[in-house]
């Protein structure tokens, strides 16, 4: 199993271990209090998603130790979308183009 495979496995299994729907938003939400908040000069119209019905920022960077693999960070002005922001950092943050592309959502 891929790293990729296995961070979101181990979303799956967290999520499978709440009870309920509500439960589930409340952790999601949780989960979006985690993230840093981005810069004010980083939110902008060259990093903002469009599509969505919140306002929602997504930023690329890569490390010089580490230059092949693709690092996230993003915000929203929606606690919900924070916490769906975070998922998706968990999963494909720190990956390499060609391990996300090869995702199959």
């Amino acid at each position: 199993m891929s790293g990729l495979t296995q961070a979101a496995q181990d979303l799956a299994d967290e999520f499978a271990l709440l009870p309920d729907w509500e439960e589930r938003v409340a952790y999601l939400i949780d989960l979006g209090k985690t993230l840093a908040p981005l810069r004010d000069d980083e939110r902008n119209e060259d990093t903002r998603v469009r599509g969505c019905v919140s306002r929602v920022w997504l930023v690329c960077d890569t490390r010089t130790e580490d230059p092949e693999k693709l690092y996230f960070r993003g915000d929203s002005d929606a606690h919900l979308v924070r916490g769906e922001i975070a998922l998706l950092l968990r999963v494909f943050s720190g990956r390499t183009p060609a391990e996300i592309v090869a995702a199959d959502p």
